[in-house]
């Protein structure tokens, strides 16, 4: 049968019975040709599944139990009842007084799972016990059993009772807290659903709550400990952050994750940054424009209403290879102690900027993409971000702030808090600060001079800070770059014999979909200031954004969101399935209905949405009912679309929630490890920082992370465009070259003006 019917026979989507076969829990069905066929042996074992879940097993728990052989909901259920104790047996095995279990039974540290009606048929002990809360009839759990045992060690090692009752208590209290909100928020997912099925969706999803704090609770307990060992801390008195860690103030960076001192103490890193509010808009991409820093930074999000400018390094998080490098970077950023001064209000606080690259092993040596390295997070020495109307400059003192006052000489508006001009964004007092105490304003067609002793007259500040370069070298570097281009990228045989090989992989089972991408060369450097300034006018709605290393410069416009936390809320896009679109409102109106009705891209679609979902949870989020599935139009393209968005629990930061969902289904595949294996051995080329996290981070853990796709890296005398497309089964080699077209030439077209 196929999997449409195999899902019917049990009321469940098809993504469930996937999903089932994705974790191992549903061996894979045989094949005929390309088409996947189940049988009475799936039918039968789905069958179990639904069951044991309705019965409140988990589907970790479901797995141990196998399949085959005696019926496993019997075995199961035979198991559970087994594992009850009466009360005189767990205080027979915790080997606990009676009364310390009476004890903990009555403050509710220990909870009894049914207690009888207290009839005849209990005899006499019942009665005797009922007026100190236990009965005959009562049964307790095996956790409860765990718990006195635990108990016992404790007590045995001269922990004190009354305060570890009072632990628990708080503990216990919390939990009552964590158990409402979860009850509440099943009772809002599922109030549309019938009764009896609102009990066997509580069956199955409400014990996963208690795996899912549990897990959490002991990891942030040995977390804590750790770091309480660590860092020597063995006294009776709790230890103060100064005696945790050294400080370093000002230090450039701390890359090595989590360093230690000949002493075993963790180094600290104290940055100081000067925070000034500009009296008028600034615009970062001058500021870009206008620097000549070894490493700097542009982002801009227009819809967000979010645009900044980061220069340099005043730290840096720089990840180790492997796959705790998420981990690695957020250890050392915990490091970093930072003191603003100066004007208050800023819009989103101190940053770290950068991103990762898509595997984590680090570049190859001698590549282009070795100055990115696998990964870091920097905290710039100078920033600027324009929001809400307002510009903010923050900098570390005696940072060079001259392409600040260069990008101010371009006219982009507001009143100079010095002179007055209409044209001075309010920047031209930082000619003291930049090393020019006698250059009182910005303005002075005179040499303003930078701390670097470099002359930056007002010609030459205009030039350097005019995003739009219509005219001269840059422009015309670009100009031909796309004339030698010319139309050749349309053809690349390599890539849909890849495609087809892809397919090849997907029909021999255990991949259900796989992201091929290809490399487009163009033997010429660009200039991107001024693609930057159309990305940034064309595409709205994306995030244009901008990498430089030396003279490398990674950049592009992603219309995909890995994510974006603010406090307790999440939010992502699952975006996967493409179509073209023409620029005809009614003929792009047929087309996004074609691409809604497309089988191929819909369940493309469908597999991101439902792994994305399915890791948010893994991450103990509590996600929104399930948003509809629309359309993004862009420019020259339109995608399937599907919000996800949903609470997390507190600590949970920007970072950590990037780590579990790179690489998403979108840009590798599924299953995730066998994809990216996949990829690293046919795609021919290193994906470097393309499809992988880019963004930024506040010190407390909101920020948002962008996938790096419709991007390219270029250098002085080469430059690499990047693109590709999801493949799953029934996919078009032919088609998806075409895809690829369309994706390149939101950049190329970049190239050149309107």
């Amino acid at each position: 049968m196929r999997v449409e019917e195999l899902a019917s026979a049990h009321e469940v989507s098809v993504d469930t019975v996937r999903y089932y076969q994705k974790i191992g829990l549903l061996h894979p069905p045989a094949r005929q040709g390309r088409m996947a066929r189940y049988d009475d042996s799936h039918v039968r074992r789905l069958g179990e599944i639904r069951r044991l879940s309705a019965a409140g097993f988990s589907l970790a728990q479901i797995r141990q139990l196998g399949d085959g052989g005696d019926d496993p909901m019997l075995m199961a259920l035979g198991a559970r009842r087994g594992d009850t104790l009466t009360f005189d047996e767990l205080v027979q095995q915790s080997g606990l007084d009676e009364e310390l279990v009476r004890l903990a039974t009555d403050t509710g540290l220990v909870r009894p799972l049914r207690t009888s009606a207290g009839g005849a048929d209990d005899g006499p002990e019942a009665a005797s016990g009922a007026d100190e809360g236990v009965t005959g009839g009562t049964l307790y759990s095996a956790g409860a059993l765990t718990m006195l045992r635990a108990a016992t060690e404790l007590l045995a090692a001269e922990m004190p009772l009354d305060d570890l009752i009072g632990l628990a208590l708080r503990h216990a209290s919390n939990m009552e807290a964590v158990a409402a909100d979860a009850v509440g928020l099943f009772a809002d997912r599922f109030a549309d659903v019938p009764t009896a099925q609102r009990a066997d969706l509580a069956a199955r999803l409400i014990p996963l709550v208690t795996d899912l704090v549990a897990q959490h609770f002991r990891e942030s307990l040995v977390e804590h400990a750790t770091e309480r060992i660590l860092a020597g801390d063995i006294d009776d008195e709790p230890a103060s952050s100064d005696a945790m860690a050294t400080e370093t103030p000002n230090a450039r960076s701390a890359g090595d994750s989590g360093r230690r001192t000949s002493a075993g103490l963790r180094t600290r890193t104290a940055v100081t940054l000067e925070c000034r509010e500009l009296s008028g808009e600034l615009d970062p991409l001058a500021v870009f424009a206008a620097s000549d820093a070894h490493q700097r930074v542009y982002w801009a999000c227009p819809d967000g209403d979010l645009e900044f400018c980061a220069l340099g390094s005043a730290f840096d998080a720089i990840a180790g290879a492997g796959a705790d490098r998420f981990a690695s970077v957020a250890d050392t950023l915990s490091l970093l102690d930072v003191t603003m001064t100066g004007d208050s209000g800023h819009p989103i606080g101190p940053l770290a900027v950068g991103g990762f690259s898509f595997r984590p092993e680090a570049p190859a040596a001698g590549s282009v993409w070795e100055p990115f390295g696998a990964g870091c997070l920097t905290v710039p020495e100078v920033l600027v971000v324009r929001r809400g109307g307002q510009s903010w400059l923050t900098s570390v003192p005696g940072a060079p702030v001259w392409p600040v006052m260069a990008a101010s000489r371009s006219g982009v508006g507001g009143t100079c808090a010095t002179c007055g001009a209409a044209d001075g964004s309010g920047v031209c007092g930082l000619a003291a600060a930049a090393g020019a105490p006698d250059a009182a304003c910005a303005r002075d067609d005179t040499i303003v001079r930078g701390d670097t002793g470099d002359d930056l007259t007002g010609t030459a500040a205009g030039s350097l800070a005019d995003p739009e370069l219509e005219a001269g070298p840059a422009s015309d570097l670009n100009a031909a770059a796309l004339a030698v281009l010319g139309g050749s990228y349309r053809a690349d045989d390599r890539y849909t014999e890849l495609v087809r090989r892809a397919l090849g992989r997907i029909a021999e089972g255990g991949l259900d979909k796989v992201v091929t991408a290809r490399e487009l060369h163009i033997a010429s450097g660009l200039e991107p200031i001024a693609v930057l300034d159309r990305l940034r006018s064309r595409y709205p709605s994306c995030v244009t954004f901008a990498f430089g290393r030396g003279s490398q410069t990674f950049f592009g416009a992603t219309p995909e969101q890995l994510v974006h936390c603010d406090g307790l809320r999440l939010q992502t896009d699952a975006l996967a399935g493409s179509g073209p679109r023409v620029g005809d409102p009614a003929r792009d109106r047929e087309l996004a209905a074609e691409l809604q009705r497309d089988p191929k891209e819909l369940t493309e679609h469908a597999m991101v949405v439902t792994d994305v979902r399915d890791t948010l949870r893994a991450c103990g989020a509590a996600l929104d009912p399930p948003s509809p599935t629309g359309v993004m139009e862009l420019r020259r393209i339109m995608h399937l679309h599907t919000p996800i968005s949903g609470r997390v629990p507190a600590g949970t930061t920007a970072l950590d929630l990037a780590s579990a969902l790179h690489p998403t289904a979108a840009v590798a595949g599924l299953p995730r490890r066998v994809a990216r294996d996949w990829i690293s051995e046919h795609e021919g080329f290193e994906r470097g920082w393309y499809a992988a996290p880019v963004g930024w981070t506040t010190l407390d853990g909101r920020g948002e992370f962008r996938v790096a796709l419709r991007c390219a890296l270029t250098g002085p005398s080469e430059t690499r465009l990047f693109a590709g497309g999801g493949i799953v089964e029934g996919a078009d080699p032919d088609a998806e070259l075409t895809e690829t077209n369309i994706k390149l030439e939101a950049l190329l077209y970049a190239l050149e003006g309107d």
